[in-house]
């Protein structure tokens, strides 16, 4: 979003507890502040990091503070009780899937203090009014948005030999996070059988990393199905691999609003996604691809058949996918929405502001 700020009137940096290694942000400073590896253990490494954040940010006196997931809002919170911050908006990313009986008495107990929190679905949206209390009226949904996608022509060919695949060879893929099993990617395993059965030449595409993808490479051969199953692992370029996908699938119990669903569909890519989260809210059932219940293996198994035997149906569901992400999920955009709260919070202020 930063690339689509003006500049001229907003100036943006970035506090990180963890380094930033993969996303480079021209122009914008990044200031990581690490733990410094003493006490770390809780609530002490907690107080300890409030300590140097609360320095970071007396040091630069920003006009809003923006935090993501929980010890960053957590923390955010803490400094504007302290007065060390005005303003303070937080994104909630997910339906709060690894938040506990703990996080949530936190962010009951101070839910009076954030001035506005941006949900990324209307699924998330109930999320929070249900379980931190929060009011509607300090509640705005911006949906997620990708930027405009570069076309591969025949390099497609070139990915396509990397990874072993044929010609006549019809490509199911996923991107996922193999740290948080709630994206059920087992699940995904449990469908290749009776998909091969089907079709014999899908061959499944798994982009990602994390502490599960041992367990899932384990489960692959003791299934039998290692040959049909690729894991590419993270890639920094990972859209020169949806340019080779036929069909894209998420398999997930919880989610808030995909990134990876919205660029799978932006590249005309049909999908076949659990209905959970913000989901619905991009994919309409029959027209841009396929919702299943979570959980339900041979459903999921069944529709992901029906788009690989059916080349014209893909091709429809495909370009409908396209354009709905045109349409309604540009960067662009979701950059001006963010900036419209900014704005409108700050009660018309002029100069250069800070966030």
């Amino acid at each position: 979003m930063m690339k689509h700020w003006d500049r001229n009137r907003w100036q943006a940096e970035i506090l990180s507890r963890a380094p930033i290694t993969s996303r480079i942000f021209p122009d914008v400073p990044v200031r990581y502040v690490p733990s410094d590896g003493r006490m770390n253990i809780y609530p002490i490494a907690q107080i300890r990091a409030l300590a140097r954040i609360r320095k970071e940010i007396s040091e630069r006196a920003p006009e809003i503070l923006h935090t993501y997931f929980f010890w960053p809002i957590l923390f955010g919170r803490l400094l504007k009780l302290g007065g060390v911050i005005r303003t303070l908006i937080e994104n909630r990313e997910d339906e709060g899937f690894n938040w506990g009986v703990h996080e949530y008495a936190w962010l009951r107990m101070t839910s009076g203090l954030p001035d506005r929190i941006i949900c990324v679905s209307d699924a998330v949206k109930r999320v929070v009014m249900e379980r931190e209390r929060i009011e509607e009226e300090r509640i705005t949904v911006i949906r997620n948005g990708v930027e405009p996608f570069p076309e591969f022509g025949m390099e497609t060919t070139k990915t396509r030999k990397e990874l072993g695949l044929e010609r006549r060879h019809l490509v199911v893929g996923m991107v996922a996070n193999f740290n948080r099993s709630v994206k059920g990617v087992s699940l995904f395993l449990d469908a290749v059988p009776q998909i091969v059965q089907a079709v014999p030449d899908a061959r499944f595409l798994l982009l990602g990393r994390g502490k599960e993808e041992k367990a899932l490479r384990e489960k692959a051969g003791s299934m039998g199905i290692e040959s049909y199953v690729l894991f590419a692992g993270f890639r920094p370029d990972i859209h020169r691999y949806y340019a080779i996908m036929d069909v894209s699938v998420l398999t997930s119990f919880s989610e808030g609003l995909s990134i990876s669903l919205l660029e799978s569909m932006g590249y005309g890519i049909p999908v076949v996604v659990t209905r959970v989260g913000g989901n619905p809210e991009v994919v309409s059932d029959g027209s841009t691809g396929f919702l299943v219940p979570p959980g339900d293996v041979p459903a999921f198994a069944e529709r992901t058949i029906r788009l690989l035997r059916d080349r014209e149906l893909r091709k429809r569901m495909g370009e409908e996918a396209r354009r709905r992400v045109e349409r309604q999920f540009r960067i662009h955009d979701v950059a001006s929405r963010y900036v419209e709260i900014y704005a409108g919070l700050l009660s018309g202020t002029g100069g250069r502001r800070h966030a």
